[in-house]
């Protein structure tokens, strides 16, 4: 499940109650992050803060939300990795074209 608040003009999106981002929460997470991206300049924050596996869908979902916040003007951070899942980042390349950083608290620095 998902939890999207507001911290000022950022919306910060945490998973509850899960500690896997498999094939059916990607499609969630895509679906309700993507509608946030309708309006231009849109700073999300994505926590990943008790996600401990991500599988190949979770990934496939952060690459087309980033490619969607860069369509539209806006910012996509990711915050609070797991050493397993930075692991699978570097390997598959994906902390290039991914803003990744350690902390929330850095992440809201991060942000235009």
């Amino acid at each position: 499940m998902l939890e999207i608040n507001m911290i000022d003009d950022i919306y910060e999106v945490k998973f509850k109650d899960t500690h896997k981002l498999n094939v059916f929460m990607s499609e969630t997470i895509k679906s309700s992050v993507s509608k946030l991206f309708s309006a231009s300049g849109v700073k999300v924050l994505i926590n990943l803060e008790d996600i401990h596996f991500l599988d190949s869908s979770g990934f496939a979902a952060f690459l087309s939300l980033s490619k969607e916040a860069s369509k539209t003007g806006g910012q996509i951070i990711f915050c609070n990795i797991s050493e397993s899942a930075m692991r699978l980042f570097k390997v598959l390349q994906l902390h290039q074209p991914l803003l990744l950083v350690g902390s929330r608290e850095e992440a809201l620095r991060s942000f235009r």
